[in-house]
């Protein structure tokens, strides 16, 4: 089985974050009659999924809600293939037509960003392409996998060492760009394993021990 990660894996899922934070921006700017650029600079950090924070700024700005959550959906489903990484669908068809199977195992951090991931899901059209799909709001290593025999290819050092410690050995690091706050940490392992900038050289260099 292979266990792969989603969010900035398979997914841009920052640009996708930066992309949503422009439209909510533009909506408040007319509100505040400020330069869009510099609220999309002043929002904060949150925790908040996007239609959450959105209705934060929409109670406080009198923004009609349903007509924001309308342009966030459409980006979501409607042009989420957009945010998939190319080389990450010509992996995942090449897995299909091999007969393999995957599951897609994406983590988020509370159950209330669990239908907003399902959402993500769904419009990044990688669906048809998959056996299985773990949404959790547990760390991926507390699940009950065949660790020792499955493949885990993540992006997330917490996640690749919890996965080495349950008995992974077959584990593969995918590090895609705008994601240097987790590709810049050093994993602390007593071995090193693969670290890759895309999938095509999960075959060409033959990483896999399978």
């Amino acid at each position: 089985m292979y266990y792969i990660d989603f969010d900035n894996t398979i997914y841009e899922t920052g640009k996708l974050t930066k992309d949503i934070l422009k439209i909510i921006s533009d909506e408040v700017s007319v509100r505040k009659n400020e330069d869009a650029k510099k609220v999309f600079e002043d929002f904060k950090s949150s925790t908040d999924n996007f239609f959450t924070f959105a209705k934060k700024y929409c109670i406080e700005y009198k923004i009609d809600y349903d007509v924001l959550c309308s342009k966030i959906l459409d980006i979501i489903i409607n042009k989420g293939k957009e945010y998939v990484f190319p080389d990450a669908i010509k992996f995942l068809k090449k897995l299909k037509e091999s007969n393999e199977n995957v599951c897609i195992l994406t983590y988020v951090s509370n159950s209330k960003n669990l239908e907003q991931q399902a959402l993500k899901l769904a419009g990044s059209g990688i669906l048809e392409l998959v056996n299985e799909v773990y949404n959790t709001t547990n760390f991926k290593f507390e699940l009950e996998l065949d660790f020792k025999n499955s493949i885990f290819i993540d992006d997330s050092p917490r996640d690749i060492e919890g996965f080495y410690k349950k008995g992974a050995r077959n584990i593969i690091r995918i590090i895609k760009p705008n994601n240097e706050k987790r590709t810049s940490k050093k994993l602390n392992l007593p071995e090193i394993i693969p670290e890759l900038e895309t999938f095509d050289e999960i075959f060409s260099k033959k990483v896999l021990s399978k």
